[in-house]
């Protein structure tokens, strides 16, 4: 049986459990191994909120906790380092005994001479692994991992293939060069709008919230005339590539540039899923099961409208910070999920705040 833990650090999941007999105890067991040194704030519970502690003495199965169930905790960031290196015989990790999952875990006896360390992952997980012996004070002299130090680069190799070598690691954002969206641009609907805004005004644009955009993409009208020469222009350009390469296939080097694009959004309504305010999450909000995600998307495809954005409420903020790292993660999630993998698609997001002269900023 699997349980997926979620936490204030993510989900962790929780597998190998048996579906019979299987307890807190068991599962607090089995994140030990994996982060012996976790600490936990809040315990085992039913909410988000841990007001419903999971009651310790009796089977998860027996509190309507099966195979895939998510039960909630809360716990200490500095402490949940994963552990990936193996712990020595007879030295296995244990978590706390008092029953409640409120506790420090154990961490488990090193073997003599094992020498670990913390390193981040490239998805941004902290994890300890070995450090190789006694060489461990020395293992990190190279420039970057499995390179050479710096210094016998020097001795060795041409400035040119230094930078070349560098440029692999280093990551360039760019701006988007084109809209995805015509000249036509966001319509949002304006009692839709006002209703989100009246919310977050409430709480003086001190929560986050955030919902979903239904509507529809409009396309662009592009002029008969000249969508046909274009169409002419590029069969020449194949007829002549082709007669000088014989089978050759021709792509249109202006393909990208003559694509049509969607006019416009026009933007519906606005659904606000269930959500609690949560400064401490990076998103600013937990976002709760939904039991009616399924009618919401039913009724959406009734009425001939999909999702075509998401809207975001936030405090105000410093001049040029327009989105945070887990809304630009959060955007870019919905973008997949609407284009259905990697490809160009309008949605759109939309980001409400208030202004210094005390008016909404959209």
């Amino acid at each position: 049986m699997i349980i997926r833990v979620r936490t204030n650090t993510g989900v962790w999941r929780v597998e190998d459990l048996d579906a019979t007999t299987a307890t807190t105890s068991d599962v607090l067991s089995v994140i030990s191994k994996t982060r012996p040194h976790v600490v936990y704030e809040k315990p085992l519970s039913f909410d988000p909120r841990c007001d419903r502690p999971i009651d310790p003495s009796a089977p998860l199965i027996q509190q309507g906790l099966g195979h895939g169930a998510m039960i909630h905790c809360r716990v200490d960031v500095a402490t949940c380092a994963e552990n990936t290196v193996e712990a020595a015989a007879g030295g296995g990790a244990a978590a706390s005994t008092d029953g409640s999952g409120v506790g420090e875990a154990v961490a488990p006896v090193a073997s003599a001479g094992a020498n670990t360390k913390r390193v981040i992952g490239k998805d941004g997980s902290i994890r300890l692994v070995h450090a190789d012996g006694a060489s461990a004070p020395t293992a990190d002299r190279g420039f970057r991992k499995g390179l050479l130090p710096l210094r016998d680069m020097k001795m060795a190799w041409t400035l040119q293939e230094f930078t070349a070598m560098d440029d692999k690691f280093n990551f360039k954002i760019q701006r988007q060069e084109a809209s995805f969206v015509g000249k036509g641009g966001v319509h949002l609907e304006t009692s839709a709008a006002g209703e989100f805004q009246n919310f977050l005004r409430k709480f003086q644009f001190q929560q986050q919230r955030f919902g979903y955009l239904y509507g529809r993409f409009v396309d662009e009208e592009g002029d008969p005339e000249e969508l046909k020469r274009q169409e002419e222009e590029a069969q020449r350009k194949a007829e002549t590539a082709n007669s000088k390469w014989g089978a050759r296939l021709y792509e249109d080097p202006d393909k990208d540039k003559n694509k049509k694009k969607n006019h416009k959004v026009v933007v519906e309504a606005i659904y606000e899923p269930p959500q609690e305010a949560d400064p401490d999450a990076a998103e600013g909000f937990v976002v709760l099961d939904d039991p009616n995600e399924e009618t919401v998307e039913s009724l959406a495809n009734m009425l001939g409208l999909r999702k075509v954005g998401w809207i975001v409420g936030h405090p105000p903020r410093e001049e040029g910070f327009q989105l945070s790292a887990a809304e630009v993660i959060m955007a870019a999630e919905q973008q997949l999920e609407c284009a259905g993998g990697i490809s160009e698609t309008p949605f759109v997001t939309i980001r409400v705040t208030v202004g210094d002269d005390g008016n909404v900023v959209m």
